[in-house]
């Protein structure tokens, strides 16, 4: 009797590891819902994972003894049991809601234009090279992927409008073998830069208001919140020096609307569209960026944090695109970043420079690109198998 009871509870117990478990994944500071946290583990050689929806809800399905919940702007946390609200601590300091009143200071927009006006000879006028620290993860239902890459990194400058990397070591974490590196968001947080982008267009199709609540040791620096005119998903913070004109720090998040509208051709959506089915159902950008200065006064982007998730479909059925996806690692939904540059102590003389190409979200591409991107996807790295209590953000530098 005593062993018919004891396998009824142990048959008990295994159900309940395996019963659905609803959680919402919220903000400790702001109480607000987080979308795409990652909740997941890994339990006898298998991976598991689940992503919070915009509303912060989660749904876990699968057995598990503890679960890593982890987000790009948010303490890991690794718990053995699930609350109905799951809270994550800041990376980052915490405002309230981008809030823009009608009423804006006319000098923020002639501060603005100031620094559109000479960023290009603060931080792009001189060629620098710099050290590089750059970790990249996806997580998807049952496949945990990170790369990291470190080496030299030589600057966009006047005079070259590229980047290129020199690579000293490499390292792909994953539960794949056959994994390839990937440098997709390295040149998107380059290339995207905040500064780069920052325009007549942008300042005159976003609102201004500045944060009387933020302080700062540095009597000129102010911190200025935004949104667009025209789209409710369009939203960020800045803070600039208003004596040199320079940007501090910013931060931008983006949906759907507005990265279809300004990171990918119309045009070229239609065409795929009509020859693929191919379409975009959501699109969320995170881009976190802090700004250093050098000896000789100019700027670079010393700290940078990129999140994207991208839900789509398409109905591939050309093998050439296809070998080509195998061979360039066709890309990730649910991508995470960081990137951490400082000031090189020395540069060998005699260095071989691999060049980036500009970041892309979909276009249409010659054999000479593919190569490129092909290249890229196989830069020497060592490989490990993913263990359970192995985080790739612990060594991140934030």
């Amino acid at each position: 009797m005593k062993k018919t009871t004891l396998l009824i509870l142990s048959a008990m117990m295994t159900l309940a590891t395996h019963a659905q478990q609803r959680l919402v994944v919220a903000d400790k500071v702001t109480h607000q819902p987080i979308a795409q946290a990652s909740i997941y583990t890994k339990e006898n050689g298998k991976f598991s994972s689940v992503i919070s929806n915009d509303r912060g809800e989660a749904v876990v399905n699968f057995a598990y003894t503890r679960l890593t919940v982890s987000h790009l702007n948010y303490e890991r946390r690794v718990v053995t049991s699930l609350p109905d609200t799951l809270f994550l601590t800041p990376r980052y300091r915490v405002t309230d809601e981008v809030v823009v009143r009608s009423k804006e200071p006319k000098w923020i927009r002639e501060k603005l234009r100031r620094v559109v006006k000479t960023k290009q000879k603060v931080y792009f006028s001189q060629p620098r090279v710099l050290c590089y620290d750059y970790h990249t993860r996806s997580i998807e239902s049952h496949s945990y992927y990170t790369f990291q890459s470190k080496g030299l990194m030589r600057m966009k400058s006047r005079d070259n409008d590229r980047y290129s990397l020199s690579q000293t070591e490499g390292r792909i974490v994953g539960v794949d073998s056959t994994l390839l590196t990937d440098v997709t968001n390295l040149r998107r947080m380059l290339y995207e830069d905040f500064v780069e982008e920052l325009d007549g267009g942008f300042i005159n199709s976003h609102k201004f208001g500045q944060n009387g609540e933020y302080e700062s040791d540095n009597k000129n620096e102010v911190e200025l919140v935004f949104r667009s005119k025209y789209h409710n998903d369009d939203r960020g913070r800045i803070v600039i020096d208003t004596a040199r004109c320079v940007i501090r720090s910013a931060v931008r998040t983006t949906g759907t609307e507005t990265n279809k509208r300004e990171r990918m051709s119309q045009v070229l959506l239609t065409f795929a569209h009509a020859i693929s089915g191919y379409r975009i159902d959501k699109w969320n950008r995170d881009y976190h960026v802090s700004y250093a200065e050098l000896p000789d006064g100019t700027m670079y982007p010393k700290e940078v944090g990129y999140k994207c998730y991208i839900v789509g479909y398409d109905k591939v059925v050309d093998p050439e695109v296809q070998e080509y996806e195998r061979q360039s690692g066709g890309g990730f939904p649910n991508m995470e970043a960081t990137l951490h540059l400082s000031a090189a102590t020395s540069v060998p003389d005699s260095i071989a420079w691999l060049p980036l190409p500009g970041s892309w979200y979909l276009r249409l591409s010659s054999n000479a690109e593919r190569q490129q991107e092909i290249s890229l996807s196989h830069l020497p790295s060592t490989f490990d198998i993913y263990r359970e209590e192995e985080d790739w953000m612990q060594d991140a530098s934030h």
